[in-house]
């Protein structure tokens, strides 16, 4: 009974901005077909968006409250004289509705199967965001702000807070469900430009699977394959799985929480990963806003229409600064060029609703949080009371590509070009058609979808520039995401029309281009697919930990530090900070106390209570195991489990609370 009264509120507040974003699609941007999936989108973003500005006048979970009610309250008010026709207003395609479900309940049990990626920040930061931490600081360092791109993270507190649900739960849903409604999305788009069904599926089919294509190094002579290997330097994940390019090409990817088969390295990907694995803090919704932001901005016509578009333009800032900021030259160069054409400087009146739309975005970005907010803050206040996780610096360089695994590549070298090109993909292929249907953009004052065009254009700079702050070398690889993610949204709408007066050879070339960009994510997916039969915990995280969150989560002091020799453990069951890293690094004072956990020191140290396992329990000597049995210690609570089938000595997770200790 207790779940059923959790779920019954959890359920309207999604029926509330689902709601209200399925009228603002039908009233403000008069569609029809489209609706449903562009409804549900809109929602989702609109209610993110007021939820964090809410939270910083309300405290969690009212703030989610409000932003859902706002969403519905908007689409209510815009929506009124036609809900006299309600009937026709509540008619939608019942088979995308459960294609929807189908593609969440897909994607949800691949994630249950996997702890890839950026889970090790991602959900004990979503521990403390469904504690009230918004924007989050930094989960191992409270004094930080983390400046980070969290709105996925956002919806995955709420629904962690709101449905009562584990972070790691919350997190899965929250990337199925934003991947099930991307799916959909790039369906209808499609399907709207090509007015062709078939296209709409090929289109959904490309923006799911489409990335680079690595593996087709394997195809080269064994000479050739051997030179690229000798003039590449792996990084990240690529240093673990192998030696050299050569190596790594043959051997399982090594990464952690992989699901029960491993990922061969050959397909995957360090610059252009297939949407289907984009299983870290951001997941897919970036590219959702900006496929949104390409549908929608036709339709900018008044009021109604530049308030929604201005706050889903304001949330893609809290997706990927970068992206976001890149949209502000590249209209403005659209504009540029405008005024060389009509050879005199004025604003077009065209021009002017998204000029009023980017202007007030900027705004918000500005002061909404996140990394945009950070930056601003640190240049402007800097000796704000606390400071900003993330430092940024970017230096000049002569022309490369930064992958996560391959490393730097110089366009100058030949061999590192050619591990370059395929590492991008085939999908560079589809830039010349974009150019043209952005100059055909520009011609008819479709601003936006011209600047599109342009971003894609400007990218090429980003080979010149090269970040080098706190976010480490692999962030280079997000200058490049203007440079295939617009060519990947727009290949079959551009390419289907292209063929269309083209033979059958041209045809078949195109779908075979278009599968060698999607094999390699086809292969990973059926390794994922394998992944649904054997759901796991997160790799820090066992069934004591369990208990131990549903009995403590968001139950200590707001201000309350726990001591754990695992920090991500214990921010992740407790939803309070702890201070032991800077820049993913343990600090030496929390180094020093690992070793020596003596009370007073910790509570001198700033830290309030002490949870830990029978593994640091007996790594520690007799003399730091007295220390904790102070007289000062109070346990607090104790859950006990088994270490595994073969060993049955009792496992144990201990809390204690220290604050006596002074």
């Amino acid at each position: 009974m207790t779940k059923l009264f959790t779920l019954i509120p959890f359920l309207l507040w999604a029926v509330a901005w689902m709601l209200g974003g399925y009228l603002i699609a039908h009233q403000v941007f008069r569609l029809r077909r489209e609706r449903l999936i562009v409804g549900l989108s809109l929602g989702l973003v609109l209610q993110l968006w007021a939820s964090n500005l809410m939270a910083y006048l309300l405290p969690v979970p009212y703030s989610f409250w409000v932003g859902a009610l706002l969403v519905l309250a908007f689409g209510l008010a815009v929506a009124w004289k036609s809900l006299r026709g309600w009937r026709s207003l509540f008619t939608f395609s019942i088979p995308q509705a459960l294609v929807l479900l189908f593609l969440f309940y897909v994607f949800f049990s691949i994630g249950r199967g996997l702890d890839i990626f950026d889970d090790f920040q991602n959900i004990p930061t979503t521990s403390i965001m469904a504690a009230g931490d918004i924007p989050p600081h930094f989960p191992f360092d409270p004094a930080l702000r983390f400046g980070y791109h969290y709105l996925l993270l956002l919806f995955s507190a709420q629904l962690m807070r709101l449905g009562d649900l584990f972070p790691w739960t919350s997190m899965d849903m929250a990337r199925a469900f934003v991947m099930a409604l991307l799916i959909l999305l790039a369906y209808v788009f499609t399907r709207r430009m090509t007015r062709s069904r078939m296209a709409g599926y090929f289109g959904a089919f490309i923006v799911t699977f489409a990335g680079g294509a690595r593996w087709l190094l394997l195809l080269l002579p064994t000479v050739l394959a051997q030179k690229i290997s000798a003039s590449i330097t792996l990084m990240g994940s690529g240093i673990p799985t192998a030696p050299n390019l050569a190596q790594a090409l043959i051997s399982p990817w090594v990464i952690e929480g992989g699901g029960p088969m491993a990922f061969p390295f050959a397909y995957a990907n360090g610059i252009n990963p297939p949407a289907s694995m984009s299983l870290g803090g951001v997941g897919v919704i970036g590219t959702l806003i900006l496929l949104l932001l390409i549908m929608l901005f036709r339709r900018l016509r008044d009021l109604p229409s530049g308030i929604v578009l201005t706050a889903v333009l304001a949330a893609y800032a809290l997706t990927g600064e970068y992206t976001f900021l890149i949209v502000y030259p590249s209209i403005g160069l659209v504009l540029f060029f405008e005024w060389i054409r009509a050879r005199r400087i004025v604003f077009p009146r065209s021009f002017l609703p998204t000029l009023g739309v980017g202007s007030a975005s900027l705004a918000f970005a500005l002061v909404q949080g996140g990394v945009l907010t950070e930056i601003v803050r640190g240049k402007f206040f800097p000796s704000a009371e606390t400071e900003s996780f993330h430092t940024f610096n970017f230096a000049f360089s002569a022309p490369s590509m930064v992958s996560g695994h391959l490393g730097f590549m110089s366009l100058l070298n030949p061999y590192q070009l050619t591990a370059a090109l395929v590492e991008t993909g085939p999908v560079l292929l589809v830039l010349p058609l974009l150019f043209i249907w952005g100059w055909k953009m520009f011609r008819a004052r479709q601003w936006w979808e011209a600047g599109v065009a342009v971003s894609a254009a400007l990218s090429i700079f980003s080979l010149f520039v090269k970040y080098t702050g706190t976010a480490g070398a692999s962030a280079n690889t997000r200058l490049l995401a203007t440079l295939v993610l617009p060519p990947t949204l727009y290949a079959v709408p551009l390419v289907w029309t292209w063929l269309q007066r083209r033979g059958e050879a041209w045809k078949l070339s195109a779908l075979t281009v278009g599968l060698a960009s999607a094999f390699g994510a086809l292969v990973f997916f059926g390794v994922q697919l394998l992944a649904i039969q054997k759901p796991v915990l997160p790799l820090f995280i066992n069934e004591m930990d369990v208990r131990m969150e549903n009995r403590h989560w968001n139950q200590l002091p707001r201000d309350a530090m726990v001591f754990d020799p695992d920090p991500r453990r214990v921010v992740t069951v407790f939803g309070r900070g702890t201070d032991a890293m800077t820049s993913w690094t343990p600090k030496p004072e929390w180094n020093a106390l690992m070793g020596n956990p003596d009370p007073y020191a910790l509570q001198a140290a700033g830290f309030d209570y002490v949870y830990y396992g029978v593994e640091y329990w007996e790594w520690l000597s007799p003399a730091a195991q007295a220390k904790l049995e102070d007289v000062c210690v109070k346990v607090v609570d104790e859950v006990q489990g088994i270490r595994s089938p073969e060993d049955y000595r009792k496992d144990f997770r201990r809390l204690l609370d220290i604050t006596a200790c002074q």
